[in-house]
């Protein structure tokens, strides 16, 4: 039996939620089979993020410091940081303290605390950090993806480690080691101190793999110092680059049959997204996007990207259906959503649209844009909810929007 409502107010709840983000911004391409990284790079032959793809690699300069602080907000990441925000010096990053414009700006201690937030690329699945390690460290190393906690690591070296306690990494130069999810704490073994920069005889190149992906990694000493670096003391050797391995790009999204839809399906939860023209009327140009599915938590994410410099006010339609899923009654629950990416989730009811969105659309293609609620950037068009037995349904909900969403 099939249940289907059509621009009406319904009065049925799915179990998932979607969560919507609009503006992202950054020149970026698909996908492709090779790996896909951000760098960070910093040496005397410059200081710079690189993302790199099967298309042109992009790069975002980090400028030069003044008074050793810096700052660095770009397409591709951000880096702040506690007191009066990062600083750099001879190619390390620390933090800027008041008035000083030595060492200390290249180093973070224990009452300080810096994070690398990335931006326009996709989520890392794991990074590998060049770091400079003063005295006996010991550094949480915390990451999180869309401001909630995914792991912390403690990363530990000189006096900071306790004999019997983590994972040890080499014993010979370059100095590397790795924490895990399921081994968070790694001992690097180098030559630590407190004096002046013994080049990469005080560095360890460590590599962090979190149980999921993240978008933000924060360094918080507990003890000792740290600096975040990139190479510069491996003679800019850029194997010795800070590295985030990102999941990638799904594909890239146009407007023509060929090229203009995506659709993924994982245990229960099914999702189809269409670009249609551009509410403006512009020409269109390729999104990047990614979507993902969730079967535990039975969520999808749907998120596509503008290229910098040609924002798209893109439009879409879609479909999403989950189950099948026990419910005594099929009818008491609605569609939720997040309508932006801005840390902790917000979610609410998507509304119904207040109109037919096909029948005047703002331009041929389009949709008419102004059936959206106020205050809302999506709207469900219909609902169709399946019985399978006396206890199962399953719900399929066409939805409109505009701008940029993330869906989750």
């Amino acid at each position: 039996m099939n249940v289907v409502r059509t621009l009406a107010k319904p009065v049925v709840l799915v179990s998932a939620a979607l969560l919507l983000a609009v503006g992202s911004t950054a020149a970026l391409s698909a996908a492709g089979a090779d790996e896909e990284t951000l760098r960070l790079h910093l040496g005397s032959d410059g200081t710079r993020f690189v993302y790199s793809n099967d298309g042109d690699p992009i790069t975002q300069a980090i400028p030069a410091p003044r008074n050793c602080r810096v700052s660095v907000d770009g397409a591709l990441a951000a880096i702040t940081g506690s007191d009066q925000g990062p600083g750099l010096k001879d190619g390390s990053i620390g933090i800027k303290t008041g008035g000083s414009t030595g060492v200390p700006c290249a180093r973070v201690d224990s009452t300080e605390d810096l994070t690398v937030a990335l931006k326009g690329v996709p989520d890392a699945v794991k990074a590998s950090l060049d770091l400079e390690l003063k005295g006996g460290v010991r550094v949480d190393i915390v990451v999180s993806r869309d401001g909630t906690e995914v792991d912390t690591f403690q990363i530990r070296s000189g006096g900071g480690i306790v004999p019997g306690q983590g994972v040890d990494g080499s014993t010979t130069e370059p100095y590397t080691a790795t924490a895990t999810a399921a081994q968070p704490i790694a001992n690097c073994r180098n030559a630590s101190d407190s004096g002046p920069d013994a080049g990469p005889k005080d560095n360890c190149y460590v590599t962090i793999e979190p149980a999921s992906s993240f978008d933000e990694v924060a360094f918080r000493p507990v003890s000792g110092e740290v600096s975040l670096e990139g190479s510069g003391d491996f003679g800019n050797n850029p194997s010795f680059d800070t590295i985030f391995t990102l999941a990638g790009f799904t594909g890239e999204l146009g407007c023509t049959e060929a090229d203009n839809t995506a659709a993924i399906e994982q245990g229960g939860v099914f999702g189809s997204f269409t670009r249609l023209e551009n509410s403006d009327g512009s020409d269109c140009v390729l999104k990047p996007y990614t979507l993902e599915v969730d079967v535990a938590a039975e969520t999808i994410s749907f998120v596509p990207v503008d290229n910098e410099g040609a924002p798209q006010p893109a439009t879409y339609r879609g479909t999403v259906k989950f189950g099948p899923q026990d419910s005594a009654n099929p009818f008491t629950s609605k569609l939720e959503y997040d309508q932006d990416d801005d840390g902790p989730l917000d979610f609410e009811f998507m509304p119904w649209c207040a109109g037919d969105p096909f029948a005047t659309p703002d331009v041929p293609g389009s949709i008419d844009t102004s059936v959206i609620p106020s205050g809302h950037t999506w709207c469900i068009v219909s609902e169709t909810t399946t019985i399978f037995s006396a206890t199962q349904t399953r719900t399929a909900w066409d939805v409109v929007g505009i701008g940029d969403p993330k869906m989750r």
